[in-house]
C-alpha cells in the first residue's frame, strides 16, 4: 500500500511539472525526508505576486492529509494576514480533492492560482528595479556600442524540437515534415516518421538518419513551425512570433477538425482550391434549438462541474448551439452584403436538401482541447450544402479562411481557448475517464434543421450568443 501511495505522489509531481509553464513557476523541487515528512514540494511560483508555496506530504503518503504553506519572497511587501488566509483556503481545498487522483497537485495549483489572482496585488518592485539597472547600463554606452552589445535571444535547437515531437502526444507525427540538407541532392523534405531519431552511430544500415546541424526547418502540415535560417520557433516560442505548437495546432484546427481515428488526405475532396491564410471572422451554420438536446447538455455540464468546477469557464452556452458549415473572412460592408445576396439567391438550391434530420449521440474530442457530441443521420445533406457554399464563395472570390480540412459536423460542448493562461490545459484537466464512458453511447436528442445563418465570431463564453447577420428559412 505504501509503495502504491509513493508512486501516486511521484506521479502527481511529474504531472504538475508537465502542467506548469515557465512564466508561472521558476522552479519545482521535490525534497525527501525533511523532518517527519517523506516528501516536501517547494514551488517558486506566482512571480508577479512574490509568493512561494510549500506542500508537505504526510508520513502515510495520503495526499488528503498534505499541508500547504505560503511564504512571501520579500517580507513586508504584502500583509502577512493574507498568506494566513491563503493557507487556510488551500488546506480546506486539499480535503475536497480526490486523494487517489494523479492530478491532485494540478487541481490544488489551479485553485491556488485562482485565489492569488483574486486576492493579492501584483508586486512589480523587483521587475522595475531590474529594468532601471538595465536602462542605466545601456545609457552608459553609445548607440553604436549598444547595437553591437545586443545579443540574440537563445533559440531552441533542432534536437530540442525532435525530442518535443517524440514525447508530446498532442503533436501528430504524421503531420510533421522535416526539411534537411542532403549532401548530394541539396534541400529535401521527408516525413518525420521516416527518420531514425536514435544515435546516428547506431542507426541500422539503410536507415534515414541525419545529424542535427543538417536540419533546416520543420513543418506542421503546410506551415513552417521551426526554421533555422530565419530563427523562427513556433514550437516552444523561444524566438520569432512567440507562438507555440499548441497555438499553431489550435489555430489550424479551430473550426474544421479531423478526428484522430480518421485518415486525413493531403487534398480532401471538400477542400476548396482557393484558401486564404487570414483568420476567419464569420461563419455559416445551422442552429440547434432542440429542448431535448439542451436538457441532455445540462446533465453533461452538471457532471463536468462536479468533477472540476473550473470547467465553467470553457462550457459552450446552449444559446449558441450550431453546426458549422464553413468559415470565411469579411472585411467590408460590401463583402457582407455580397454574402447575404449569395445566401438569398442560392435558397432554391439549398432547399433541395431540406429538411435535415440529425441525431446527436456519444462524445468525442479534438486534440485534447475540444469536447463535442457526434452527429448521425442525414449528414450527406449537410455535406452537399457545405460543398455548395464553398463553390459559391469561390466563384465570388470570397476569402474562405479557416476551411482547411475535411468537413466534420459536430456540436461543441467544451472548448479550451488557446491563450497564454490556458496553453497547458487539456481535456484531461476537466474530463474524467468514467464520465467519457458514461456518455459513450448517450443519446442527446434529435434536431430537424430548416434554417441557415450567417454569424459573426465573438468570445462566446463572455457574450453567450453569436450575432446573427443574416438568415434564410426553408419552407
Amino acid at each position: 500500500m505504501a509503495n502504491l501511495n509513493k508512486d501516486l505522489v511521484l506521479k502527481n509531481v511529474q504531472n504538475l511539472k508537465n502542467h506548469l509553464t515557465d512564466n508561472q513557476v521558476q522552479s519545482l523541487k521535490l525534497l525527501e525526508n525533511i523532518g517527519c515528512h517523506p516528501y516536501v514540494i517547494k514551488l517558486t511560483t506566482f512571480n508577479a505576486y512574490g509568493i512561494n508555496l510549500t506542500i508537505q506530504i504526510n508520513d502515510d503518503l495520503d495526499l488528503s492529509k498534505s499541508t500547504a504553506i505560503s511564504t512571501l519572497v520579500k517580507k513586508g511587501s504584502q500583509n502577512d494576514q493574507r498568506t494566513n488566509l491563503f493557507d487556510e483556503f488551500l488546506n480546506e481545498k486539499i480535503k475536497t480533492i480526490d486523494p487517489k487522483s494523479d492530478i491532485f497537485m494540478i487541481k490544488l495549483f489551479q485553485k491556488s492560482q485562482n485565489y492569488v489572482e483574486k486576492n493579492f496585488d501584483k508586486n512589480d518592485e523587483i521587475l522595475e528595479k531590474k529594468s532601471s539597472v538595465r536602462t542605466k547600463q545601456i545609457r552608459k554606452k553609445t548607440d553604436d556600442e549598444a547595437d553591437t552589445s545586443l545579443k540574440k535571444a537563445p533559440m531552441k535547437t533542432a534536437g530540442d524540437v525532435v525530442n518535443r515531437i517524440q514525447w508530446d502526444e498532442e503533436i501528430n507525427k504524421e503531420f510533421i515534415t522535416v526539411g534537411y540538407i542532403d549532401r548530394f541532392l541539396g534541400l529535401k523534405e521527408c516525413s518525420f516518421s521516416t527518420f531514425d531519431w536514435g544515435d546516428i552511430v547506431l542507426a541500422d544500415y539503410g536507415a534515414l538518419a541525419i545529424p542535427e546541424h543538417r536540419i533546416s526547418y520543420f513543418k506542421f502540415k503546410d506551415e513552417i513551425i521551426w526554421d533555422k535560417k530565419s530563427r523562427l520557433d513556433n514550437i516552444f516560442g523561444s524566438t520569432g512570433s512567440g507562438q507555440t505548437i499548441r497555438d499553431v495546432i489550435y489555430r489550424l484546427e479551430n473550426f474544421e477538425f479531423k478526428p484522430k481515428n480518421e485518415t486525413v488526405s493531403e487534398q480532401p475532396e471538400s477542400k476548396p482550391k482557393k484558401i486564404e491564410t487570414d483568420n476567419p471572422n464569420y461563419f455559416i451554420s445551422v442552429p440547434i434549438n432542440s429542448f431535448q438536446i439542451k436538457s441532455s447538455f445540462n446533465l453533461l455540464n452538471s457532471d463536468l462541474l462536479e468533477y472540476n468546477d473550473q470547467v465553467e469557464n470553457f462550457l459552450v452556452p446552449d444559446s449558441s448551439f450550431h453546426l458549422t458549415l464553413c468559415t470565411l473572412r469579411i472585411d467590408s460592408e460590401q463583402e457582407l452584403n455580397q454574402i447575404k445576396e449569395l445566401m438569398n439567391n442560392s435558397k432554391e438550391i439549398f432547399a433541395q436538401n431540406f429538411p435535415i434530420k440529425i441525431k446527436f449521440q456519444g462524445l468525442e474530442q479534438f486534440y485534447k482541447k475540444v469536447l463535442y457530441v457526434k452527429c448521425y443521420g442525414e449528414l450527406e445533406k449537410l455535406e452537399n450544402i457545405h460543398k455548395t457554399f464553398l463553390s459559391q464563395l469561390e466563384k465570388k472570390n470570397i476569402n474562405m479562411a479557416g476551411n482547411y480540412y475535411t468537413f466534420v459536423p459536430h456540436l461543441t460542448a467544451l472548448k479550451i481557448n488557446s491563450n497564454s493562461n490556458n496553453r497547458n490545459l487539456t481535456l484531461n484537466d476537466f474530463v474524467d475517464e468514467s464520465l467519457l464512458k458514461k456518455y459513450e453511447n448517450f443519446k442527446f436528442g434529435e434536431e430537424i434543421i430548416n434554417r441557415i445563418q450567417l454569424c459573426k465570431m465573438t468570445n462566446i463564453i463572455i457574450n453567450k450568443v453569436y450575432p446573427i447577420e443574416h438568415e434564410i428559412t426553408m419552407q
